[in-house]
Order: C-alpha cells, then structure tokens, then sequence
C-alpha cells in the first residue's frame, strides 16, 4: 500500500510539474506578441497533417512552404510599416512593376548586353525608396490620404513600367542572385533565413530605437504625439521610403526565383501581402503589431495555401478562403474605438 501511494503522489507531482511547465511556456510565448499566431499556425498544420495523412508534414514540403513564405514575407515586411503608422501602401504592385523592369534592364540577360552583377540590389532598393519618397510627400504635403495617393502612383508606376518595358518577358541568365534566392543553407531556404533577418532587423528597430516608439505613437493616436513634439510628417515619409525599400527588395527575389522579368510580373502581390499582415496580428487600425507578426502572418498563409494545395482544393475555393481568413483577421486585430463610424 505505501508503494502503490508512493507511486500516486510520484505521478500526480509529475502532472503538476508538466503543468506549471507548460503555464510558463504559454506566458513567456504571450510575451512575445505572437502567442495566438503560434496557436493558429500549428491548429492549421495540425489539420493539414491529418488530411494528408503525414505528407503535409514532410521535410521536402516544409522546405517548399519556407521557400514559399519567404517573398510574401519580406513583402509583408514592408507593407506592415504603413499599417502600424495608421495608414496604408497600395502602390506595391506599380514599385514592384518598374523595379521588375530595371531588374530586366540592367541584370545579365538575354535582350541585351548588361549586368550589373550584385549591384542590382542597392539599384532596386534606391528605386523603391525614391517610389516611397514620392508617396510620403504626396501624404504630408498634399494632404492626400494614403489609400487614395498610393493608389494613384501605383498605377503611374505600372503604366511607366510597361511604356518602358513594352510588355516584353526577358529571361535572365543572372546566377548569383538566383544562387541566393534559390539556394538551401543546411537545408533552410535562403530566402527564408533572409526574411527572418529582415523580420529581426525591423522588430529591433521598431522595438528599441526612438524611432520605432514614433512611429507606434503616431499610429496610436497621431494628433497626441503632434502635441508631443513628435515630427509627424517625417517620421510618415521615413516609413514609406522604408517600405519602398522592401518592395524593391521583393521584385528582386520575385523575377530571379522566376527566371524572367516582366512588369506585370507583381500584379497580384497586394492582396496576399495584405492578407498575411492582418493574420498576423497588425491592426489595420495603427499602432498594434510589428515585423514578427508580419512575417508570421505570411507563414501562416503560406501554410494554409500549400496544405489547400496538397488536398487538390480547387484555385477558386483557395481563393475564396482567403478572402474568408482576411475578414476575420481584421475583425479580431481592428479598434473600433478608433473608427467614428462605418460606412
């Protein structure tokens, strides 16, 4: 009797520890900011595995979700900036587009005879950057909403992008940047572990630099850090330069994971980058979320897509459950305290 009672309390103490040790692991993952993106992420693939009987699960497709998320992710990257501000970036498809057609131009290719070799990614991110420029001061000094004037360049930057290119493919011979867009490290995408820097370098900023505590300020509640001696309209163009950076930076990977570049190559890059910010967490409201949400939004996506994919759901329906996740992505992450009314 005394060892079977032994045995008990030997197990029930067990239990307890297990329990605590899981209740601490669930605060410190709350600490994080990501804790209930975590939860989905594995819900989802929890889901996929049992549908696919183990295949979802198996490193050659966890391999192709990671090479998948990486671009959506440092897409997302990008876009959340202008989220977390208070407004938000429709001119991703037009930047993306004309640094597309410069990727075309300048990169080793078989229309003709240039090749910048690596500089092609500070020529894309400066092209980015001056696309942001012209939106952040388009905002502050016409006073124009940032849905309507990233809205209208990025259909002046697509129309240029193909009066220039002429709606012309160009195969790219390019190897170095391929190399690094295609390539495994230990058997990692690379351009997954370069999202995961990216996604590291912009929450440090967002997180310990005076700037990145602007900038939430701003998107929190804008007039208040006005008052606050806070230079609004600054901070509002540095973010979208910013931003453009990271969508040159997308048009890179995008047409050298391709093979080709054309300016309508990005056309349908919005809606997906949109849609992994919201499930990640950003408040398309201001102020809520950073980098980490936004990339692991785009994981999530991701995710959700290939396991559609491996299950032969149709394109249409994939398409429509997207829409569906987006909806309720922004219904649990928007403060409607901050929304005066709803048209």
């Amino acid at each position: 009797m005394l060892f079977e009672r032994g045995g008990r309390n030997s197990v029930t103490e067990a239990k307890k520890t297990v329990s605590r040790s899981i209740v601490r692991a669930w605060r410190s993952l709350q600490k994080t900011g990501v804790a209930g993106q975590v939860v989905c992420l594995v819900i989802v693939m929890s889901i996929f595995a049992i549908g696919t009987r183990g295949k979802y699960l198996s490193w050659d497709n966890l391999q192709v979700i990671l090479s998948l998320a990486g671009i959506p992710a440092i897409l997302a990257i990008g876009v959340h900036q202008t989220i977390v501000l208070g407004g938000i970036d429709l001119s991703v498809e037009g930047v993306a587009g004309l640094c597309i057609v410069f990727v075309g131009l300048l990169l080793k290719n078989k229309l003709n005879t240039n090749d910048v070799g690596l500089w092609i990614v500070p020529v894309v991110m400066g092209a980015g950057g001056i696309a942001g420029l012209l939106n952040g001061l388009v905002i502050t000094r016409l006073r124009i909403p940032s849905f309507i004037s990233t809205l209208g360049l990025s259909w002046i930057l697509a129309g240029i992008a193909v009066y220039i290119n002429k709606a012309t493919t160009v195969p790219l011979l390019d190897t170095q940047i391929q190399g690094i867009v295609n390539g495994n490290l230990l058997g990692v995408p690379l351009i997954a572990l370069i999202a995961f820097g990216l996604a590291l370098l912009m929450q440090t900023v967002q997180d310990k630099t005076r700037f990145g505590g602007y900038v939430y300020a701003i998107g929190g509640d804008e007039q208040l850090a006005q008052q606050a001696g806070v230079r609004v309209n600054r901070i509002k163009i540095i973010v979208f330069v910013i931003a453009g950076v990271f969508y040159g930076l997308t048009a890179l990977a995008l047409c050298t994971q391709l093979g080709s570049a054309h300016p309508r190559t990005g056309s349908n890059i919005l809606f997906p980058a949109i849609t992994a910010v919201a499930v990640g967490g950003v408040a398309l409201t201001g102020g809520i979320g950073g980098a980490k949400n936004a990339a692991l939004g785009a994981l999530i996506v991701t995710a959700l897509n290939e396991g559609l994919v491996l299950m032969s759901v149709s394109p249409y329906v994939q398409q429509a459950v997207n829409g569906i996740v987006l909806i309720a992505a922004v219904a649990l992450t928007i403060d409607r305290r901050k929304l005066g009314f709803i048209k």
